[in-house]
């Protein structure tokens, strides 16, 4: 099985990002910034989208997404024992699409595709309530990446259940060496979840997937795929795309993670919602 994590730039229905995908082949597909899908594409992938959000509460001009090979079962409610942590996550709810997705001759999976955007939760809306249980204790705000952190441990990831978590997160331990806002403690929270970030741990090394716009940098690790242990076990190879083709023919500025994972896998093994 073949997963594939990657934010598009907001490619265009005639893009090339959609031949490159194509490609790639995956099994699942977690996307972020997806403006328009060609017809062909349509047509190879059962796909569940969502139009992300403006700091402000607009509509974005892309959406987050997840594609599968096979059949959407159904969607996978991220809560939290909070009301406030409910009310930002119907509020980001285009930001953070969860379903159950069963790829033809694979197991079914819990996937939830993330699009963290690098700007906080508007602190007028959380004013006055005690956030302390889940915003990081590094850094002064709240962010979607502890949102999708609080819903995740209330989902109770152990057990049988296979879950894969990927996207754009905006988080990266190499921002902390200058702004020193808590994205090591982020990756650890998810590790404690009981969450491997298959890209980092399969390489045993940071390996950035941004290029900055500014300076044409590529040294944040800013896009993550992770995965419940018992996936993670079958990992065979966990790649980012080539700089040499993505960032060379401008599809993204973001490279896309690439996960395979063995035959292992052919045993089926519930999904469930938590």
């Amino acid at each position: 099985m073949r997963i594939v994590t990657w934010n598009i730039k907001r490619a265009s229905r005639t893009s090339e990002v959609w031949k490159f995908l194509t490609e790639l082949d995956p099994d699942v597909a977690l996307l972020q910034e997806v403006a328009d899908i060609p017809d062909s594409v349509r047509s190879s992938f059962a796909i569940r989208f969502r139009t992300a959000i403006k700091r402000r509460g607009q509509p974005q001009r892309f959406g987050t997404a997840i594609f599968v090979k096979g059949t959407i079962i159904d969607d996978v409610p991220l809560s939290s024992p909070y009301e406030w942590v409910n009310a930002e996550l119907q509020y980001f709810s285009g930001n953070l699409v969860g379903c159950s997705v069963k790829p033809d001759g694979h197991p079914t999976v819990n996937a939830v595709s993330a699009y963290s955007p690098p700007w906080p939760v508007d602190r007028v809306r959380i004013s006055g309530i005690d956030v302390s249980s889940v915003k990081l204790t590094q850094n002064p705000d709240v962010w979607v990446t502890d949102l999708l952190w609080a819903a995740l441990k209330n989902a109770k990831l152990s057990g049988d259940q296979r879950w894969v978590v990927g996207g754009d997160l905006n988080s990266s331990e190499t921002f902390d060496a200058t702004w020193g806002s808590g994205n090591a403690e982020f990756l650890k929270r998810m590790n404690n979840l009981g969450l491997t970030e298959c890209l980092r741990a399969h390489n045993r090394k940071l390996i950035p997937t941004f290029k900055n716009s500014k300076d044409g940098g590529v040294i944040h690790q800013i896009d993550h795929l992770f995965v419940t242990r018992n996936l993670y076990e079958c990992i065979t190879n966990c790649v980012p795309g080539e700089q040499e083709v993505v960032f060379g023919r401008s599809l993204s500025d973001h490279l896309p993670i690439i996960a395979d994972f063995s035959e292992g896998l052919s045993v089926e093994a519930p999904a469930g919602n938590g």
